[in-house]
């Protein structure tokens, strides 16, 4: 009797709520460099655009670094704490991550970045997705909302004057 009606769901309809799957994050951001410049801006000189009195794990006077194959936050006085870890580093084209900030307990999410240079400029996509399962991935998705303006910060930084696309 499975499919009498047509409307009715069956046994082995795979649509439940526990299957649904979150969209990525994806944001875009130009910057007026070539890509060796933009790759270097971010990679080399994030302790000097990320808004770590915003948003960061120690807060003002600590600094991020990509270092030791990991994305790092520093405090002053020296701590640590483990944003990510680098699974994908090509200059000057791509940096991977895994990505935990602010969600530790969680599995990690993935975050892409990308720079395709194009014409007098650099365009970067970050991408963020990977989210988990059930409740741990909703929060996954609402937890890393900021993208938007991390990255205008980082297209300040490297002197671009428009918001990245939202």
């Amino acid at each position: 009797m499975d499919g009498l009606f047509s409307h009715a769901a069956s046994a082995n309809d795979s649509g439940s709520q526990d299957d649904y799957r979150l969209p990525e994050h994806r944001h875009t951001v130009s910057v007026p460099v070539s890509a060796d410049q933009a790759f270097e801006g971010f990679s080399e000189y994030i302790h000097l655009w990320w808004p770590v009195g915003k948003l960061s794990h120690f807060g003002p006077g600590s600094h991020v670094t990509f270092e030791k194959g990991s994305l790092l936050e520093e405090s002053d006085d020296g701590n640590q704490h483990l944003w990510g870890k680098i699974v994908h580093f090509d200059a000057p084209h791509t940096i991977v991550l895994d990505f935990t900030l602010g969600m530790e307990t969680a599995p990690p999410t993935h975050v892409s970045l990308e720079f395709h240079e194009q014409g007098s400029g650099t365009e970067l996509i970050l991408t963020h997705e990977g989210w988990s399962s059930g409740q741990i991935g909703k929060e996954q998705f609402e937890h890393y909302t900021q993208w938007p303006e991390i990255l205008d910060f980082y297209a300040r930084f490297m002197g671009a004057n428009s918001r990245p696309d939202r």
